[in-house]
């Protein structure tokens, strides 16, 4: 089976607010599930992203999956691992599932 082929934002350098327009561009036309993907001390930057997308767009954001993994990078000096994270975040399909989103966000305000 082939795996399932998503939209990669992948975060570097740049300001927060480009990779947050890229993904919302992304929702806007096809409404799929993005990957927003960042390794090493940018990893900070794509929770940064997913909150600004809850925080300024969509309220309903659902985060599907986060993976965490490491990349092997050749530098000049050999090849050294990476830390990576992977964060998988939809638009909620149904009543149903906004309705257990809201749940969850309720359940760990609480906490």
């Amino acid at each position: 089976m082939k795996k399932e082929e998503m939209f990669t934002v992948k975060v570097g350098t740049k300001k927060v607010w480009s990779y947050v327009t890229a993904v919302v561009t992304h929702m806007n036309t096809s409404g799929d599930k993005v990957v927003i993907r960042a390794r090493g001390k940018n990893i900070y930057k794509a929770v940064e992203v997913v909150n600004a997308i809850k925080r300024s767009f969509y309220t309903d954001l659902v985060i599907d999956k986060v993976n965490l993994v490491s990349d092997r990078v050749t530098t000049p000096n050999g090849e050294i691992k990476v830390s990576a994270i992977e964060i998988v975040v939809k638009l909620p399909r149904s009543k149903e599932e906004k309705t257990t989103l809201q749940e969850t966000e309720g359940q760990q305000q609480d906490s």
